[in-house]
């Protein structure tokens, strides 16, 4: 970096230059990064951790030898994360839904999706109609011998603000044609008494904008909506999620029509702040650190937030 920027100073570009100059030769390509990594097209794969998806009933345990199925064990309704990323052993899983309920992105996330300064958002559940509301998700069969670890896993997992409640649970389509009857499981809901509950105070483009730039320890809070949605559409097809997929419409329109000016914008500013440097090894590591920053999860949410921020301020 410190030879470039000598160069660069050595070919006798102006100042007001220096700035465009090095964003188009060392961090444009974030930029296509960026596009690549956050949304992809309709013709384009699913991400490679879909695979489990696609074989959902092929692999119905996630264990080598499972446990043999008891009366003690105890199942788990997962709505959100939970159905794509299920990081604790189950003997099996089934497709279904709860009644009564809307999933809603109302729960900020300090811990995962976001960070405190930065929340994201994720999902909870509200009270809705109980004649017509469902929410779809995946049930794992917890074994006996395994739910104590299971439940102290995710009672962690799910500490910002989830608690657990019980439920009936209803096979997928529905349970006359499964021929099953309900089960009786376990879920966690952020209730409107927790201090990380957000609710609907912003409407789906806030929400969408918010997910839009933010990103936690677990990952860009886009790939949650994301991952969620294609979850959706693959185990459940034809049910209908008004505001899942509102929201993705939203998000996706930023990252197509907003994303790569205000990234430029940031990254612009970002530069000219480090050549406000008088000495040029100085320089040359900051924009080091700059670089390395950007191409870190969670680098772009932070431009873009940053970015946002000085649009409403203006």
């Amino acid at each position: 970096m410190l030879g470039y920027l000598q160069g660069l100073k050595g070919s006798g570009s102006g100042s007001e230059q220096l700035p465009s100059d090095i964003y188009s030769e060392i961090f444009a390509d974030v930029l296509v990064a960026a596009k690549e990594n956050g949304c992809k097209t309709n013709g384009q794969e699913k991400p490679e951790g879909f695979s489990m998806l696609r074989s959902f009933d092929s692999e119905a345990s996630n264990q080598l030898e499972p446990p043999a199925a008891t009366d003690a064990d105890v199942w788990i309704f997962g709505y959100g994360s939970l159905v794509w990323k299920a990081d604790f052993p189950y003997i099996n899983r089934r497709r279904g839904f709860v009644w009564g309920y809307k999933r809603r992105f109302y729960q900020h996330s300090i811990d995962h999706r976001g960070i405190p300064e930065r929340p994201g958002r994720v999902v909870t559940l509200l009270p809705g109609d109980p004649g017509q509301d469902r929410v779809y998700g995946v049930a794992y069969r917890i074994a006996a011998n395994q739910k104590g670890a299971v439940l102290d896993h995710l009672d962690y997992r799910e500490k910002n603000g989830y608690e657990r409640c019980s439920l009936e649970f209803h096979g997928y389509p529905n349970t006359t044609a499964s021929g099953e009857e309900p089960i009786q499981v376990i879920m966690y809901v952020a209730t409107q008494a927790n201090d990380s509950y957000a609710g609907d105070v912003w409407q789906v483009p806030c929400i969408a904008k918010q997910i839009f730039s933010s990103a936690g320890p677990s990952g860009p809070n886009r790939e949650y909506l994301f991952n969620l949605a294609a979850a959706m559409e693959h185990l459940f097809p034809g049910a209908v999620d008004e505001h899942l997929e509102e929201l993705v419409a939203c998000v996706k329109r930023h990252i197509a029509e907003d994303e790569p000016n205000l990234m430029r914008h940031a990254l612009l500013q970002e530069i000219s702040g480090i050549l406000q440097e008088k000495q040029l090894p100085e320089q040359a590591k900051r924009l080091e650190k700059l670089l390395e920053r950007c191409q870190q999860p969670g680098g772009r949410e932070w431009l873009l937030h940053g970015a946002l921020q000085s649009r409403s301020e203006a």
